[in-house]
């Protein structure tokens, strides 16, 4: 009797406790996401008079893209592409989610009163866009390398984007050869932009007239 007793007084608890944990729902526990570092502000390196550092992989629309992990990317434009535009007022980006393709229309960015389009230099999906432009879009230009990153992207592999992009050497005789042509189209355009020793003036971009400068942008941009 004794024994039947301890075993019915078993199987009630244990029917109590389904009853009470049986119907809650169980919850996932999903880890939680780990948000990837931003890198440290990069080394200046300066070739043919622009900034060009180490460690970015180049597009020749005068955009970048800096590995974080194996398929995390940073975008943004280079010191070149600064020049060109003049200071950022307004970014125009793809919203988060968006599918880029490598050489193709990214995201736009309006300078003094003009608007240039760059393409991205990698293919992927936009996972943020830097918050830090939303309140100063002039980061994009005043720290093109570190706080003015426009992009964050999740591309499958680094490797092929990486092939079609620029680095090391090739970088350096790209920019060297795109500085000199540019010098040599603003004197042939006017010779008020350049400024003694014949480098471009900072400001060039304002002084030129719109169709002047909207093709240089086309031919540089790849747009």
């Amino acid at each position: 009797m004794t024994v039947l007793l301890v075993i019915l007084t078993f199987a009630l608890f244990v029917g109590l406790d389904y009853l009470v944990t049986g119907r809650r729902p169980v919850r996932e526990e999903r880890p939680a996401a780990v948000p990837v570092p931003e890198p440290a502000a990069p080394e200046p390196v300066w070739v043919g008079g622009y900034l060009l550092p180490e460690g970015f992989h180049y597009h020749q629309g005068h955009t970048w893209a800096r590995a974080l992990d194996a398929s995390t990317v940073l975008v943004g434009i280079d010191d070149f592409a600064r020049r060109l535009i003049g200071s950022a007022r307004r970014l125009l980006a793809p919203a988060r989610g968006a599918w880029l393709k490598q050489g193709e229309a990214g995201f736009r960015i309006g300078a003094d009163g003009r608007e240039a389009e760059f393409v991205s230099p990698v293919e992927g999906e936009v996972l943020e866009v830097n918050e830090r432009l939303q309140a100063r879009p002039g980061l994009a230009t005043e720290d093109p390398f570190a706080r003015g990153w426009i992009l964050k992207v999740r591309v499958g592999d680094l490797v092929p984007n990486f092939r079609n992009l620029l680095s090391g050497r090739m970088a350096h005789r790209w920019i060297q050869e795109a500085g000199a042509d540019l010098r040599l189209r603003l004197m042939a355009l006017s010779g008020s932009v350049l400024q003694d020793g014949g480098e471009p003036a900072a400001d060039f971009a304002r002084q030129l007239p719109e169709e002047d400068w909207r093709r240089l942008v086309r031919e540089f941009l790849l747009t």
